[in-house]
């Protein structure tokens, strides 16, 4: 008995020194914005930024309040509690629980959709990145919108040493149809057993990078407020061969979709994108995105093949999600893509019926 309770006592001194000795987190960043509201769309993260998309006849950006999840033990300034007026712009400070490390967040309210024209002329680097991304302008306001993600993120982890944006999967080039910039996707090998290569890719929505599952961190559409009938642009394409795993010719991946959000769905996935019973029309390529013919970029134009009535006063709510995806490597998601695949886009248009 004497020896139970010796044994007990070093487990439970074992335990506690687990507990002191366990490291402050270093983490700083907002997990999640929440509203006790409804009228709350969806929410992009963006390593320094927040833009909250909202209906705007449910919520009042002059005044709301948002309830905000951050990392664990880190602290927020100001106090959400006391910001109501979100018509501007607002700063947070996240400090990380052993208060080295801190973030400032630029967090929006945005109640306008997405535009229905992307040109790629204007691109931004990300604070503490290493690469560029897009960025749209609504030309309303002079607000920059941050619409596009990619996979470089996870790229940039995987590949710490690259500090130049043009050795990342998805950059901006001057090799453009019109003005002086455009989207370059190419396919590059990442040098790690399990995922051997990284798919230069865009879409509409955002990245999770949390998660381990690919087609789980694809976070895919944003509010769209019309009805799509037809996506046209330019492109051009040059396949790098055969793919790593089925070694099948590579080609590329264009496609459009327009699906409904409810509270179960609030975004597709990797998964979910190929089946989503809320899936109510898609665009896409139907030639396996061979490579084009000649030197210069030729037309792409796909009709929205609609399987579900839009409700109108659902659309007009914002209650329906456009999700638009690129990609070099038509199976990328899965690491099934061939080196060297490079996808050239310009010059994108939703032509969307006027008359509903």
């Amino acid at each position: 008995m004497k020896y139970l309770s010796i044994l007990a006592c070093l487990v439970l001194l074992s335990f506690t020194s687990c507990i002191k000795d366990e490291k402050p987190n270093i983490e700083a960043d907002i997990i999640e914005v929440l509203s006790p509201r409804e009228g709350i769309l969806n929410v992009v993260y963006k390593p320094t930024s927040v833009d909250i998309y909202i209906d705007p006849a449910r919520i009042d950006p002059r005044n709301v309040s948002f309830d905000y999840r951050i990392s664990q033990g880190a602290t927020i300034l100001p106090d959400p509690q006391g910001v109501s007026d979100y018509s501007t712009s607002q700063s947070f400070i996240v400090t990380s629980e052993d208060g080295v490390w801190t973030k400032t967040y630029q967090v929006r309210v945005v109640f306008s959709d997405i535009p229905t024209e992307f040109d790629f002329e204007n691109w931004y680097q990300p604070q503490g990145e290493r690469y560029k991304m897009p960025v749209d302008v609504n030309w309303e306001t002079g607000d920059s919108l941050f619409v596009w993600s990619c996979g470089n993120e996870p790229y940039a982890f995987i590949t710490s040493k690259y500090d130049d944006y043009t050795k990342f999967p998805t950059q901006p080039t001057s090799e453009a149809y019109s003005g002086n910039c455009a989207v370059k996707l190419e396919t590059k090998g990442t040098g790690d057993y399990y995922k051997p290569i990284a798919a230069g890719n865009l879409f509409i929505g955002q990245f999770d990078g949390s998660k381990y599952d690919p087609l789980e961190s694809t976070q895919f559409g944003l509010p769209f407020m019309k009805k799509p009938l037809r996506i046209v642009g330019k492109y051009k394409y040059r396949s790098g061969g055969l793919t790593y795993y089925t070694q099948s010719v590579d080609s590329c991946r264009i496609q459009a979709i327009l699906y409904k959000t409810d509270d179960q769905v609030k975004h597709l996935n990797g998964y979910t994108i190929k089946n989503s019973p809320n899936i109510v029309a898609r665009a896409e390529m139907t030639n396996e995105g061979a490579d084009t013919p000649g030197d210069g970029y030729v037309d792409f134009d796909f009709e929205f093949i609609y399987t579900q009535e839009v409700d109108k006063d659902i659309l007009k709510s914002g209650g329906y999600n456009l999700a638009i995806v690129f990609s070099a490597s038509r199976n990328g998601d899965t690491y099934d893509g061939a080196r060297g695949s490079v996808l050239l886009i310009d010059d994108v248009k939703i032509i969307c019926d006027t008359n509903f």
